[in-house]
């Protein structure tokens, strides 16, 4: 896009023909080149503000893609997994059914019954 200049202009004074209160050609010419002028000075100023918000905007998406999550893990399993003292049954993402364990219990096992009457019934082994 090329970049806008300000706008130049040149008249010729007339005389008017009725002598009033009312604008000249010459100033209603003066009045809308200062406009136009402002407008293209405006124009500059928004097309710069735009060009910082591109480069800001840049450096949040480069900040983001290089996002490293590996210490939300080291927290989780630190922190979170250590103070756990119950069982905490849910669903995962995929939607199946999930029991959280603390580390203590490493030999209790959850399971399913998967024929009979009780099928789907939960079953503890330890």
């Amino acid at each position: 896009m090329e970049k806008l200049k300000y706008f130049r202009f040149w008249c010729q004074k007339v005389l008017p023909l009725v002598y009033d209160d009312s604008l000249s050609y010459y100033e209603i010419l003066c009045k809308v080149v200062k406009y136009i002028n402002d407008l293209i000075k405006s124009d500059a100023e928004i097309i710069e503000n735009v060009n910082q918000l591109r480069a800001d905007l840049k450096v949040v998406q480069e900040w983001i893609d290089n996002f490293d999550t590996a210490f939300i893990q080291q927290i989780v399993d630190e922190y979170i997994r250590k103070s756990i003292k119950n069982v905490y049954f849910g669903l995962t993402y995929d939607g199946y059914f999930a029991a959280y364990l603390p580390e203590s219990w490493d030999g209790v096992e959850f399971g399913t019954i998967q024929n009979g009457d009780l099928y789907g019934h939960l079953t503890i082994t330890y």
